[in-house]
């Protein structure tokens, strides 16, 4: 380690320290961004774990106290734990577990957005994405155990609940709380180990009852499902995905404009999705249909969806297709949810029905 402390007391190498930081967050979360989300396969869980595993590490390491000088009645032992770190290692941990920390916000952001199909689930992507800046600011602060253990219980909560489904290849409220629970017990684990006094085990433990709550509530986005593509159109043939859209003019192509599907003489309107999920996963969806009041505006759910045909079954890559059908449904402004049969989000499209044929024209299109 001296050649390393030698090295960092360079000045160039003191200059380059202070932009790390930013350099390393865009770096990995643009590289996360690029791969993730897109296919998930045995690498992205691999390097997960060894950030997980590494920041357990540290963890234990940074839990290291002099017992006797906490706890009066604590027994004088001699173990490798039981000992003061010097400032310089605790420097060297706290680096090391920010990288392992930041290095899982990142991969964990980009998974949990691409998963989340709502407002509501897209607020736990939000406070992930501000943990993630804030990890950058957090290196001193990760020296006392109680934070890096919380850090760490959050942390690992979210990537079981990812990684668990890969494994199982099931999702699921039982799957959610067995990760929870598996990662609160790690936690617990680490703090028996430690010596340390109960109150540690506090933030754990409201951490993961907050998130089995947030589960209930559909504020979780159903990782790892992913939104490929969706479109409301007419003339389905159900065997190619093959259907009838309106021609989008130029405000709807950049998304300024819902699209739009005109009934013409066809009363069946269809709504076509494709869901992403890991090979061998299988998850259960349903359509939930919104027609907004032309007196209110506000959106009602009118219609719910599912059967057993809905069920995702992962390893296609542009997405597991599947549709829902709506019979004479009157012109008006919809909303459309592909959910997980009685959860979360996935993906969600706003559009119009009009009467009559579009004066646009209509177009083929194949739902990948």
């Amino acid at each position: 380690m001296q050649f390393v402390d030698n090295l960092r007391a360079k000045p160039f190498v003191q200059k380059i320290e202070k932009f790390f930081p930013a350099i390393a967050f865009l770096g990995g979360f643009s590289w996360d961004s690029i791969t993730l989300g897109q296919r998930i396969d045995g690498f992205d869980i691999l390097f997960l774990v060894a950030y997980y595993l590494g920041a357990l590490i540290i963890t234990i390491l940074l839990s290291a106290h002099n017992a006797a000088v906490l706890d009066e009645d604590a027994p004088k032992k001699h173990g490798f734990l039981n000992r003061e770190w010097s400032e310089a290692w605790k420097q060297r941990f706290s680096w090391a577990i920010q990288f392992c920390f930041g290095s899982m916000f990142s991969a964990l952001v980009v998974c949990y957005f691409k998963s989340s199909g709502s407002f509501t689930t897209f607020i736990l992507v939000v406070l992930l994405a501000v943990l993630l800046v804030c990890n950058e600011f957090l290196q001193k602060r990760y020296e006392s155990f109680a934070i890096s253990l919380a850090q760490f219980c959050l942390l690992g909560t979210m990537f079981l609940n990812f990684a668990i489904p890969h494994l199982v290849n099931r999702i699921g409220f039982i799957w959610f709380f067995i990760s929870t629970l598996l990662s609160f017990g790690v936690c617990a684990l680490v703090w028996k180990i430690s010596k340390y006094r109960f109150y540690v085990l506090i933030a754990p433990a409201v951490i993961c009852v907050l998130l089995i709550i947030s589960y209930m509530a559909n504020l979780v986005p159903p990782v790892p499902l992913v939104m490929k593509e969706q479109a409301a159109c007419k003339n389905l043939d159900t065997k190619t995905y093959i259907c009838e859209l309106d021609a989008p003019s130029f405000w709807q192509k950049v998304g300024l404009v819902a699209p739009s599907v005109h009934k013409g003489d066809d009363p069946m309107i269809y709504f076509v999705s494709s869901v992403y999920a890991p090979t061998d996963l299988k998850a259960e969806i349903e359509y939930r249909w919104y027609y907004a009041d032309p007196r209110t505006g506000k959106f009602k759910l009118v219609d719910k969806i599912s059967s057993e045909r809905m069920v995702v079954q992962g390893g296609r890559d542009e997405g597991y297709r599947s549709y829902s059908r709506k019979k004479n449904a009157p012109p008006g402004k919809y909303r459309v949810e592909t959910a997980y049969r009685n959860g979360a989000v996935i993906g969600s499209m706003t559009f119009d029905i009009f009467a009559g044929e579009s004066e646009t024209g209509m177009v083929q299109d194949t739902i990948q």
